[in-house]
């Protein structure tokens, strides 16, 4: 079993096709993980091939960052950590002076000197279109302080105007967005201008918020922010469709968790899919994936005609 690794796009990092979000050890709503717990499952993740960690301020109020910091200070330069800005307290601050303080804030928790790519978490158009955001990023960049900057769409599915302005204007180190094989709605839109000009995409539930994972209890965990648009109704589609979704893995050795982040992996401007990691027997699953057959254009085809009819549900 060895990860496969790919480039972020026209950037130096070069990430392992699966990362590790920190969400949910830190938000005490995948249950209750211990200091010591987390980090021995970030070791493993580490151990298992992972090099990409994907956190932010408001993941436990810090405590993912923390986390991160104290499990890697003996090797900060071997993991790449991609962190965000601009919702720490909450509500929505893209203010020169509030990046700056939020920054050196979560430095001092992932005690570290930079990070690696910072991200606008969740901006608006106004945000996108304001040049002293970006001056900031660059001033940031060029103090040293991260090393490339992006942007985190959302909350759920959306953001692509943003997102496309945005990766046309600036040199972006990477755009994180939603996407998974249910829900491809606008996050495919993004994939061809990315190709164009080898942007590097990050992609953010691949197992629609558990609907897709192996263990079917996965989807009773409560609602993070992408998902509190959701209803039961969706839920209940969303599992007849996965039932419905048996052919894209079964003879050929994968799980349907498996299939899932393969479907995402065969995006070539994908370069790590980010699925919600809370459990050890996940890392062996999702670590695994590398070892597959790529899908082929054949079974593409097959899976975008089965999306445009709704996977029969």
């Amino acid at each position: 079993m060895v990860l496969n690794y790919r480039p972020m796009g026209k950037t130096e990092l070069e990430v392992s096709e699966i990362g590790f979000g920190l969400w949910p050890l830190a938000s005490g709503q995948w249950g209750t993980f211990t200091d010591e717990q987390a980090m021995d499952l970030l070791r493993k993740a580490y151990d298992a091939g992972i090099n990409y960690f994907d956190v932010a301020p408001t993941d436990g109020n810090g405590r993912g960052e923390r986390l991160l910091g104290e499990t890697f200070k003996d090797r900060r330069e071997l993991v790449i950590i991609s962190s965000k800005v601009g919702r720490a307290e909450g509500r929505p601050d893209f203010s020169p002076a509030s990046i700056r303080a939020s920054l050196e804030k979560t430095l001092d928790r992932l005690a570290s000197s930079y990070v690696d790519v910072l991200q606008l978490h969740y901006p608006d158009a106004a945000t996108v279109g304001n040049a002293a955001v970006w001056q900031t990023l660059e001033a940031l960049r060029s103090q040293g302080k991260i090393r490339y900057y992006g942007i985190a769409l959302g909350p759920g599915p959306g953001g692509l105007e943003e997102g496309r302005a945005a990766m046309r204007k600036y040199d972006l180190g990477c755009i994180q967005t939603y996407y998974n094989i249910l829900e491809e709605e606008p996050g495919r839109k993004f994939f061809p201008v990315a190709l164009e000009i080898n942007q590097g995409m990050v992609i953010r539930a691949p197992h629609a918020g558990g609907v897709l994972e192996s263990d079917p209890e996965a989807v009773r965990f409560p609602a993070d922010g992408d998902l509190q648009v959701k209803d039961g109704a969706w839920v209940d589609r969303a599992r007849k469709q996965a039932a419905n979704l048996r052919w894209i893995y079964e003879g050929k050795g994968m799980t349907l968790s498996q299939a899932a982040l393969k479907f995402i992996l065969s995006e070539e401007t994908v370069a790590s899919a980010v699925p919600n990691i809370y459990r050890e027997e996940q890392l062996a699953e999702y670590a695994a994936v590398s070892d597959f057959e790529s899908f082929s254009q054949g079974e593409l085809g097959e899976i975008a005609e089965q999306f445009r009819r709704g996977f029969g549900v």
